[in-house]
């Protein structure tokens, strides 16, 4: 069994930090796709970055999708078909067929990343809060350089795209790791489906700074669900 760590399209495979690391102690073999950056990819966008992970699927691997990478997990369970085993969101959006982005998210932040909007490009994540407040969930020091280095405007567009209608195939089984109290929705609303789902109480970017508690329920969940 291998894990297929998917980072968000706002951030970097840097995200992850050192649970590919802390996996390997544990005796799982992992691999961190990194998303192509928005300008060698083209609408519609969500075909575009679920074919880049799908690829990198084999048969028996386990996707592991964090924060915005959730709402890719349908499409590249399609891409993908029997290869795939199951599916773990980390503290990420759910599949929203024939929704966009902007669909789930609350009006207020809707309209003030709208009006953010530069020529058609919306600023770098850690922009989208108070200043220093992202660099505040990461640890000081390189891996902070490296997170942060990988960070970029994103196309309006991928925000206005509907998600392709699909969930998560029936066949393929999946599971729910809340990190922080933002995402506690949709773990009630995956546990609600009958999901397994565990809840820590850290931060959206624990990976940086709990790796060893993440992978712990990470393995929990794979074991249960998959």
């Amino acid at each position: 069994m291998r894990l297929i760590l998917v980072h968000s399209p706002l951030v970097g495979p840097a995200s992850w930090g050192a649970v590919p690391s802390e996996l390997a102690k544990r005796g799982y073999e992992s691999k961190v796709v990194a998303l192509p950056a928005w300008g060698e990819i083209s609408k519609p966008y969500y075909p575009a970055l679920a074919s880049a992970v799908a690829e990198a699927i084999e048969p028996g691997d386990v996707l592991v999708v964090h924060s915005g990478a959730g709402g890719l997990a349908a499409s590249v369970a399609a891409l993908a078909e029997a290869r795939l085993a199951g599916v773990v969101f980390v503290d990420a959006i759910l599949p929203h067929p024939g929704r966009s982005w902007f669909d789930t998210a609350s009006t207020q932040l809707g309209a003030a990343l709208r009006a953010a909007a530069d020529e058609g490009m919306l600023p770098p994540w850690d922009q989208w809060f108070p200043p220093g407040a992202i660099a505040a969930l990461t640890p000081e020091g390189p891996v902070r350089d490296a997170f942060l280095g990988e960070l970029a405007p994103a196309p309006l567009a991928y925000f206005d795209e509907p998600a392709p209608a699909l969930g998560v195939p029936s066949a393929v089984g999946w599971s729910y790791l809340r990190l922080s109290k933002a995402y506690e929705a949709e773990a009630a609303q995956a546990r609600a489906l009958g999901q397994p789902t565990l809840r820590l109480e850290l931060s959206h970017l624990a990976m940086m700074t709990h790796a060893d508690e993440v992978v712990s329920s990470l393995a929990q969940l794979v074991r249960r669900a998959c």
